[in-house]
Protein backbone atom coordinates (compact mmCIF):
# COMPACT_ATOMS: atom_id res chain seq x y z
CA UNK A 1 0.00 0.00 0.00
CA UNK A 2 2.95 2.18 1.16
CA UNK A 3 4.42 1.67 -2.08
CA UNK A 4 1.46 2.11 -4.34
CA UNK A 5 0.73 5.73 -2.42
CA UNK A 6 4.37 6.57 -3.21
CA UNK A 7 4.36 5.72 -6.93
CA UNK A 8 1.09 7.49 -6.92
CA UNK A 9 2.79 10.83 -5.12
CA UNK A 10 6.03 10.30 -8.01
CA UNK A 11 3.82 10.68 -10.91
CA UNK A 12 1.48 13.26 -9.31
CA UNK A 13 4.89 15.57 -8.56
CA UNK A 14 6.44 15.19 -11.95
CA UNK A 15 3.71 16.85 -13.75
CA UNK A 16 4.07 19.75 -11.66
CA UNK A 17 6.96 22.17 -11.99
CA UNK A 18 7.41 25.61 -10.32
CA UNK A 19 8.98 28.59 -12.19
CA UNK A 20 12.08 30.70 -10.59
CA UNK A 21 9.93 33.39 -9.77
CA UNK A 22 7.56 31.03 -8.57
CA UNK A 23 10.28 29.31 -5.81
CA UNK A 24 11.60 32.78 -4.94
CA UNK A 25 8.00 34.12 -4.14
CA UNK A 26 7.64 30.62 -1.88
CA UNK A 27 10.31 31.52 -0.43
CA UNK A 28 10.04 35.01 0.89
CA UNK A 29 6.62 34.04 2.10
CA UNK A 30 8.03 31.15 4.08
CA UNK A 31 10.78 33.80 5.38
CA UNK A 32 8.35 35.95 6.10
CA UNK A 33 6.34 33.67 8.29
CA UNK A 34 9.61 32.28 9.84
CA UNK A 35 9.88 35.66 11.58
CA UNK A 36 6.88 36.22 12.31
CA UNK A 37 6.47 33.02 14.15
CA UNK A 38 10.53 32.94 14.95
CA UNK A 39 12.24 29.49 17.02
CA UNK A 40 12.79 30.59 20.72
CA UNK A 41 16.49 30.49 21.75
CA UNK A 42 18.53 27.87 23.40
CA UNK A 43 17.76 28.63 27.24
CA UNK A 44 21.45 29.04 28.76
CA UNK A 45 23.26 26.68 30.53
CA UNK A 46 20.98 24.18 28.98
CA UNK A 47 21.77 21.64 26.64
CA UNK A 48 20.96 23.02 23.16
CA UNK A 49 18.12 21.64 20.83
CA UNK A 50 19.32 18.70 19.29
CA UNK A 51 18.33 18.23 15.56
CA UNK A 52 14.71 16.60 15.14
CA UNK A 53 13.52 14.64 12.03
CA UNK A 54 10.10 13.69 11.07
CA UNK A 55 10.62 10.23 12.89
CA UNK A 56 10.82 11.91 16.08
CA UNK A 57 7.11 13.35 15.66
CA UNK A 58 5.93 9.60 15.17
CA UNK A 59 7.96 8.01 17.87
CA UNK A 60 6.27 6.75 21.26
CA UNK A 61 6.02 10.19 22.74
CA UNK A 62 2.71 11.06 22.79
CA UNK A 63 3.36 14.35 24.37
CA UNK A 64 5.52 15.34 20.89
CA UNK A 65 2.62 14.27 19.12
CA UNK A 66 -0.17 16.44 20.45
CA UNK A 67 2.03 19.51 20.81
CA UNK A 68 3.12 19.06 17.06
CA UNK A 69 -0.65 18.28 16.10
CA UNK A 70 -1.54 21.78 18.29
CA UNK A 71 1.10 23.72 16.62
CA UNK A 72 -0.91 22.66 12.59
CA UNK A 73 -4.19 23.27 14.32
CA UNK A 74 -3.26 26.66 15.30
CA UNK A 75 -1.54 28.22 12.61
CA UNK A 76 -4.22 26.74 10.22
CA UNK A 77 -6.49 28.22 12.94
CA UNK A 78 -4.65 31.56 12.48
CA UNK A 79 -4.62 31.39 8.74
CA UNK A 80 -8.74 30.82 8.64
CA UNK A 81 -8.93 34.05 11.16
CA UNK A 82 -7.09 36.00 9.08
CA UNK A 83 -9.15 35.80 6.37
CA UNK A 84 -11.24 38.53 7.42
CA UNK A 85 -8.58 40.74 8.96
CA UNK A 86 -8.43 44.50 7.39
CA UNK A 87 -5.62 47.05 7.82
CA UNK A 88 -4.97 47.86 11.72
CA UNK A 89 -5.52 44.15 12.61
CA UNK A 90 -3.04 42.08 14.57
CA UNK A 91 -3.63 39.61 11.94
CA UNK A 92 -3.69 41.42 9.08
CA UNK A 93 -0.14 40.68 7.96
CA UNK A 94 -0.48 36.96 7.92
CA UNK A 95 -3.42 37.29 5.32
CA UNK A 96 -1.36 39.79 2.86
CA UNK A 97 2.05 38.11 3.91
CA UNK A 98 1.36 34.08 4.06
CA UNK A 99 -2.29 33.57 2.75
CA UNK A 100 -2.75 34.96 -0.27
CA UNK A 101 0.97 34.60 -1.35
CA UNK A 102 0.99 31.31 -1.02
CA UNK A 103 -2.43 31.17 -2.99
CA UNK A 104 -0.88 32.79 -5.37
CA UNK A 105 2.44 30.04 -5.58
CA UNK A 106 -0.10 27.11 -5.45
CA UNK A 107 -2.05 28.95 -8.40
CA UNK A 108 0.46 26.99 -11.26
CA UNK A 109 -2.19 27.27 -14.17
CA UNK A 110 -2.45 30.77 -16.11
CA UNK A 111 -6.01 30.56 -15.55
CA UNK A 112 -5.17 30.18 -11.82
CA UNK A 113 -3.10 32.78 -11.78
CA UNK A 114 -5.85 35.02 -13.53
CA UNK A 115 -8.09 34.27 -11.07
CA UNK A 116 -6.00 34.61 -7.96
CA UNK A 117 -5.05 38.45 -8.98
CA UNK A 118 -8.72 39.15 -9.74
CA UNK A 119 -9.65 37.98 -6.20
CA UNK A 120 -7.00 39.96 -4.47
CA UNK A 121 -7.47 43.04 -6.32
CA UNK A 122 -11.31 42.83 -5.57
CA UNK A 123 -10.54 42.25 -1.73
CA UNK A 124 -8.19 45.67 -1.54
CA UNK A 125 -11.63 47.27 -2.25
CA UNK A 126 -13.78 45.65 -0.41
CA UNK A 127 -11.43 45.86 2.73
CA UNK A 128 -11.44 49.99 1.96
CA UNK A 129 -15.01 49.85 1.69
CA UNK A 130 -15.51 48.13 4.96
CA UNK A 131 -12.89 50.28 6.97
CA UNK A 132 -15.05 53.52 5.28
CA UNK A 133 -18.18 51.55 6.98
CA UNK A 134 -16.18 51.55 9.99
CA UNK A 135 -15.19 55.34 9.71
CA UNK A 136 -11.77 54.32 9.93
CA UNK A 137 -10.44 54.75 6.32
CA UNK A 138 -7.22 57.06 6.33
CA UNK A 139 -5.79 58.81 3.56
CA UNK A 140 -2.42 56.70 4.23
CA UNK A 141 -4.42 53.39 4.47
CA UNK A 142 -6.41 54.26 1.13
CA UNK A 143 -3.11 55.02 -0.62
CA UNK A 144 -1.71 51.18 0.23
CA UNK A 145 -4.53 49.42 -0.57
CA UNK A 146 -4.66 51.67 -3.86
CA UNK A 147 -1.01 50.59 -4.55
CA UNK A 148 -1.77 46.95 -3.62
CA UNK A 149 -5.32 47.11 -6.08
CA UNK A 150 -3.57 48.55 -8.97
CA UNK A 151 -0.59 45.91 -8.54
CA UNK A 152 -2.58 42.62 -9.08
CA UNK A 153 -5.48 44.36 -11.10
CA UNK A 154 -2.73 44.99 -13.78
CA UNK A 155 -1.40 41.91 -13.34
CA UNK A 156 -4.71 40.45 -14.08
CA UNK A 157 -5.61 42.80 -17.05
CA UNK A 158 -2.33 41.81 -18.72
CA UNK A 159 -3.62 37.89 -17.90
CA UNK A 160 -6.79 38.47 -19.70
CA UNK A 161 -5.17 39.86 -22.72
CA UNK A 162 -3.04 37.10 -22.52
CA UNK A 163 -5.37 34.51 -22.65
CA UNK A 164 -7.18 35.72 -25.66
CA UNK A 165 -4.26 34.78 -28.11
CA UNK A 166 -4.63 31.44 -26.92
CA UNK A 167 -8.41 30.98 -26.38
CA UNK A 168 -10.30 34.35 -26.85
CA UNK A 169 -13.87 32.65 -25.44
CA UNK A 170 -12.16 32.21 -22.17
CA UNK A 171 -10.61 35.82 -22.21
CA UNK A 172 -14.19 37.36 -23.39
CA UNK A 173 -15.93 35.60 -20.32
CA UNK A 174 -12.98 36.61 -18.07
CA UNK A 175 -13.10 40.19 -19.12
CA UNK A 176 -17.17 40.22 -18.31
CA UNK A 177 -16.61 38.82 -14.83
CA UNK A 178 -13.79 41.65 -14.22
CA UNK A 179 -15.32 44.39 -15.25
CA UNK A 180 -18.50 43.92 -13.73
CA UNK A 181 -16.46 43.34 -9.98
CA UNK A 182 -14.75 46.36 -10.83
CA UNK A 183 -18.04 48.61 -11.61
CA UNK A 184 -20.17 47.29 -8.69
CA UNK A 185 -16.78 47.66 -6.13
CA UNK A 186 -16.80 51.33 -7.47
CA UNK A 187 -20.06 51.83 -6.90
CA UNK A 188 -20.26 50.11 -3.52
CA UNK A 189 -17.73 52.45 -2.65
CA UNK A 190 -18.50 55.67 -3.81
CA UNK A 191 -21.66 55.12 -2.23
CA UNK A 192 -20.48 53.76 1.31
CA UNK A 193 -18.05 57.34 0.99
CA UNK A 194 -21.00 59.25 0.89
CA UNK A 195 -23.01 57.68 3.35
CA UNK A 196 -19.93 58.20 5.87
CA UNK A 197 -19.04 61.33 4.83
CA UNK A 198 -15.59 59.68 3.91
CA UNK A 199 -13.29 60.26 0.76
CA UNK A 200 -12.94 57.78 -1.17
CA UNK A 201 -12.11 59.62 -4.49
CA UNK A 202 -8.99 58.73 -5.32
CA UNK A 203 -9.27 54.34 -4.72
CA UNK A 204 -13.15 54.96 -6.44
CA UNK A 205 -11.08 56.86 -9.79
CA UNK A 206 -8.21 54.12 -9.19
CA UNK A 207 -10.97 51.49 -9.79
CA UNK A 208 -12.72 52.89 -12.51
CA UNK A 209 -9.10 53.69 -14.43
CA UNK A 210 -9.13 49.85 -13.81
CA UNK A 211 -12.17 49.22 -15.11
CA UNK A 212 -11.45 51.08 -18.31
CA UNK A 213 -8.46 49.51 -19.46
CA UNK A 214 -10.44 45.83 -19.06
CA UNK A 215 -13.36 46.96 -21.03
CA UNK A 216 -10.57 48.05 -23.69
CA UNK A 217 -9.30 44.43 -23.80
CA UNK A 218 -12.56 43.34 -23.96
CA UNK A 219 -13.76 45.33 -26.92
CA UNK A 220 -10.69 43.63 -28.45
CA UNK A 221 -11.17 40.36 -27.40
CA UNK A 222 -15.12 40.35 -28.42
CA UNK A 223 -14.22 41.78 -31.63
CA UNK A 224 -12.06 38.56 -32.39
CA UNK A 225 -14.79 35.92 -31.08
CA UNK A 226 -17.32 38.16 -33.36
CA UNK A 227 -14.10 37.83 -36.74
CA UNK A 228 -14.55 34.21 -36.13
CA UNK A 229 -18.45 33.48 -35.03
CA UNK A 230 -18.96 31.43 -38.22
CA UNK A 231 -16.86 28.12 -36.98
CA UNK A 232 -16.87 28.95 -32.90
CA UNK A 233 -20.52 30.44 -32.47
CA UNK A 234 -21.84 27.54 -30.73
CA UNK A 235 -19.10 27.13 -28.33
CA UNK A 236 -18.83 30.86 -27.58
CA UNK A 237 -22.22 30.46 -26.52
CA UNK A 238 -21.94 27.31 -24.47
CA UNK A 239 -19.00 28.39 -22.64
CA UNK A 240 -20.94 31.73 -21.85
CA UNK A 241 -23.90 30.02 -20.72
CA UNK A 242 -21.64 28.08 -18.47
CA UNK A 243 -20.12 30.68 -16.90
CA UNK A 244 -23.58 32.60 -16.14
CA UNK A 245 -25.35 29.49 -15.16
CA UNK A 246 -22.36 28.94 -12.61
CA UNK A 247 -21.89 32.59 -11.34
CA UNK A 248 -26.24 32.69 -10.71
CA UNK A 249 -25.65 29.65 -8.31
CA UNK A 250 -22.67 31.68 -6.56
CA UNK A 251 -24.78 34.50 -6.26
CA UNK A 252 -27.92 32.50 -4.94
CA UNK A 253 -25.19 30.58 -2.09
CA UNK A 254 -24.09 34.44 -1.20
CA UNK A 255 -27.63 35.57 -1.06
CA UNK A 256 -28.36 32.87 1.57
CA UNK A 257 -25.23 33.46 3.43
CA UNK A 258 -26.08 37.45 3.30
CA UNK A 259 -29.38 37.19 4.92
CA UNK A 260 -29.54 39.52 8.10
CA UNK A 261 -26.99 41.68 6.15
CA UNK A 262 -29.33 43.16 3.83
CA UNK A 263 -32.61 44.96 4.35
CA UNK A 264 -36.06 42.90 3.64
CA UNK A 265 -36.49 45.36 1.04
CA UNK A 266 -32.77 44.69 -0.77
CA UNK A 267 -33.45 41.30 -0.31
CA UNK A 268 -36.83 41.61 -2.27
CA UNK A 269 -34.86 43.18 -4.91
CA UNK A 270 -31.75 40.44 -4.85
CA UNK A 271 -34.57 37.83 -5.19
CA UNK A 272 -36.10 38.76 -8.21
CA UNK A 273 -32.87 39.90 -9.82
CA UNK A 274 -32.15 35.96 -9.46
CA UNK A 275 -35.09 34.88 -10.84
CA UNK A 276 -34.95 37.24 -13.94
CA UNK A 277 -31.43 35.80 -14.60
CA UNK A 278 -32.17 32.43 -14.15
CA UNK A 279 -35.20 32.77 -16.75
CA UNK A 280 -33.19 35.05 -19.02
CA UNK A 281 -30.32 32.17 -19.59
CA UNK A 282 -33.13 29.42 -19.95
CA UNK A 283 -34.42 31.90 -23.12
CA UNK A 284 -30.96 32.52 -24.21
CA UNK A 285 -30.55 28.70 -24.31
CA UNK A 286 -33.30 27.91 -26.51
CA UNK A 287 -32.49 30.44 -29.10
CA UNK A 288 -31.95 29.09 -32.59
CA UNK A 289 -30.82 29.93 -35.76
CA UNK A 290 -27.48 31.77 -36.48
CA UNK A 291 -28.61 35.38 -36.64
CA UNK A 292 -30.10 35.03 -32.97
CA UNK A 293 -26.90 33.72 -32.24
CA UNK A 294 -25.16 36.84 -31.36
CA UNK A 295 -28.04 38.24 -29.20
CA UNK A 296 -28.07 35.31 -27.31
CA UNK A 297 -23.84 35.64 -26.54
CA UNK A 298 -24.83 39.39 -25.87
CA UNK A 299 -27.83 38.19 -23.68
CA UNK A 300 -25.78 35.82 -21.48
CA UNK A 301 -22.93 38.23 -20.51
CA UNK A 302 -25.39 40.76 -19.08
CA UNK A 303 -26.43 37.96 -17.39
CA UNK A 304 -22.72 37.31 -16.30
CA UNK A 305 -22.19 40.79 -15.83
CA UNK A 306 -25.52 41.38 -13.62
CA UNK A 307 -25.29 38.37 -11.36
CA UNK A 308 -21.16 38.91 -10.43
CA UNK A 309 -22.50 42.74 -9.69
CA UNK A 310 -24.86 40.94 -7.35
CA UNK A 311 -22.13 38.24 -5.87
CA UNK A 312 -19.97 41.45 -4.95
CA UNK A 313 -22.95 43.57 -3.50
CA UNK A 314 -23.74 40.60 -1.06
CA UNK A 315 -19.93 39.94 -0.18
CA UNK A 316 -19.53 43.33 0.68
CA UNK A 317 -23.00 43.78 2.51
CA UNK A 318 -21.66 40.47 4.55
CA UNK A 319 -18.49 41.45 5.39
CA UNK A 320 -19.90 44.83 6.82
CA UNK A 321 -22.51 43.88 8.70
CA UNK A 322 -20.16 41.09 10.41
CA UNK A 323 -17.91 43.83 10.84
CA UNK A 324 -19.85 46.88 12.06
CA UNK A 325 -23.69 45.34 12.63
CA UNK A 326 -25.00 47.69 10.20
CA UNK A 327 -27.62 46.61 7.56
CA UNK A 328 -27.22 47.78 4.30
CA UNK A 329 -30.72 48.87 2.69
CA UNK A 330 -31.70 50.43 -0.08
CA UNK A 331 -30.59 54.69 0.17
CA UNK A 332 -33.81 56.85 0.47
CA UNK A 333 -34.67 60.10 -2.13
CA UNK A 334 -33.57 62.12 -0.07
CA UNK A 335 -29.78 60.14 -0.11
CA UNK A 336 -30.15 59.34 -4.20
CA UNK A 337 -28.20 62.32 -5.15
CA UNK A 338 -24.85 60.84 -3.19
CA UNK A 339 -24.92 58.01 -5.17
CA UNK A 340 -22.24 57.27 -7.87
CA UNK A 341 -22.70 58.99 -11.06
CA UNK A 342 -23.92 56.69 -13.93
CA UNK A 343 -24.95 54.16 -11.51
CA UNK A 344 -25.56 50.83 -13.82
CA UNK A 345 -27.39 51.44 -16.75
CA UNK A 346 -31.48 52.18 -15.78
CA UNK A 347 -33.09 55.32 -15.02
CA UNK A 348 -34.35 56.59 -11.90
CA UNK A 349 -37.79 55.30 -13.45
CA UNK A 350 -36.72 51.88 -14.22
CA UNK A 351 -35.35 51.31 -10.71
CA UNK A 352 -38.62 52.58 -8.88
CA UNK A 353 -40.54 50.46 -11.12
CA UNK A 354 -38.36 47.36 -10.55
CA UNK A 355 -38.16 47.93 -7.05
CA UNK A 356 -42.03 48.29 -6.87
CA UNK A 357 -42.23 45.23 -8.68
CA UNK A 358 -39.71 43.45 -6.34
CA UNK A 359 -41.57 44.34 -2.97
CA UNK A 360 -45.62 44.46 -4.64
CA UNK A 361 -45.73 40.72 -5.96
CA UNK A 362 -48.81 39.30 -5.09
CA UNK A 363 -49.82 36.52 -7.23
CA UNK A 364 -47.95 32.88 -8.10
CA UNK A 365 -45.75 33.72 -11.51
CA UNK A 366 -45.71 30.35 -13.63
CA UNK A 367 -42.61 29.85 -15.70
CA UNK A 368 -41.90 26.85 -18.55
CA UNK A 369 -38.73 27.83 -18.46
CA UNK A 370 -35.98 25.55 -16.98
CA UNK A 371 -34.12 26.85 -13.51
CA UNK A 372 -30.65 26.60 -11.94
CA UNK A 373 -30.41 23.14 -9.89
CA UNK A 374 -29.34 24.89 -6.70
CA UNK A 375 -32.63 27.51 -6.78
CA UNK A 376 -34.09 25.14 -4.88
CA UNK A 377 -35.86 28.10 -2.45
CA UNK A 378 -34.75 32.03 -1.95
CA UNK A 379 -37.36 33.51 0.10
CA UNK A 380 -36.97 36.82 0.90
CA UNK A 381 -39.05 38.01 4.23
CA UNK A 382 -41.36 40.87 3.46
CA UNK A 383 -40.87 44.08 5.35
CA UNK A 384 -44.41 45.12 7.02
CA UNK A 385 -47.24 41.96 7.41
CA UNK A 386 -49.30 41.52 4.29
CA UNK A 387 -46.12 41.77 2.05
CA UNK A 388 -45.16 38.61 -0.04
CA UNK A 389 -42.07 36.91 -0.14
CA UNK A 390 -40.63 35.79 -3.15
CA UNK A 391 -39.63 31.88 -3.29
CA UNK A 392 -37.66 30.71 -5.98
CA UNK A 393 -38.21 26.30 -6.93
CA UNK A 394 -36.41 24.19 -9.78
CA UNK A 395 -37.96 22.51 -12.05
CA UNK A 396 -39.00 22.56 -15.68
CA UNK A 397 -41.86 24.01 -14.63
CA UNK A 398 -40.86 26.39 -11.58
CA UNK A 399 -43.13 28.97 -9.62
CA UNK A 400 -41.89 31.68 -7.97
CA UNK A 401 -44.95 32.24 -4.90
CA UNK A 402 -45.59 34.83 -2.81
CA UNK A 403 -45.76 33.75 0.58
CA UNK A 404 -47.78 35.94 3.40
CA UNK A 405 -45.53 36.85 6.00
CA UNK A 406 -46.37 35.25 9.55
CA UNK A 407 -45.77 36.48 13.71
CA UNK A 408 -41.99 35.40 12.93
CA UNK A 409 -41.34 37.75 10.07
CA UNK A 410 -42.61 40.25 11.92
CA UNK A 411 -40.47 39.68 14.71
CA UNK A 412 -37.58 39.29 12.63
CA UNK A 413 -38.67 42.71 10.48
CA UNK A 414 -39.09 45.18 13.68
CA UNK A 415 -35.81 43.35 15.01
CA UNK A 416 -33.74 44.07 12.10
CA UNK A 417 -35.76 47.58 12.02
CA UNK A 418 -33.86 48.48 15.29
CA UNK A 419 -30.16 47.93 13.64
CA UNK A 420 -28.00 50.81 12.18
CA UNK A 421 -28.64 50.83 8.38
CA UNK A 422 -25.83 51.72 5.90
CA UNK A 423 -27.84 52.83 2.42
CA UNK A 424 -26.06 50.83 -0.76
CA UNK A 425 -28.81 50.43 -4.09
CA UNK A 426 -28.99 46.64 -5.05
CA UNK A 427 -27.13 46.79 -8.70
CA UNK A 428 -29.97 46.40 -11.25
CA UNK A 429 -29.35 44.42 -14.21
CA UNK A 430 -26.11 45.01 -16.32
Amino acid sequence: MNEELNTYIQKAGADVSLTHEERERMRRTLHAYMEMKPLRSPIKDKEPYAPWNISWIFSSRPVAVVLVGALFASTAGVSYAAQSALPGDVLYPVKTRVNEPVAGALSVSADAKLAWAMSVAGERVKEAATLAAEGRLSSTTQAQLEANFEEHARNATEGITTQASSSPEASAEVAVRFSAQLSEYENVLTQIGAAQGTDVKRLAASVRAQQVRVDGVRARVQERVAAAATTNTPRSIARMHTAARQQLDVSIALSRAAEGSISTSSAQIVALQLKNASETISAASSTDGKRAAPQAFDTLQDVLSSTEKLGVFLKTSAAIHARTGRVVGEPSQSERPALAPGYGTATQDTVSKKKAKAVSMKADVSSTTEESPNMQRLSAPSATAGESSVAVHAGASSTVQAQSTGKEDERTDRSRARLPSLPISVPLGN
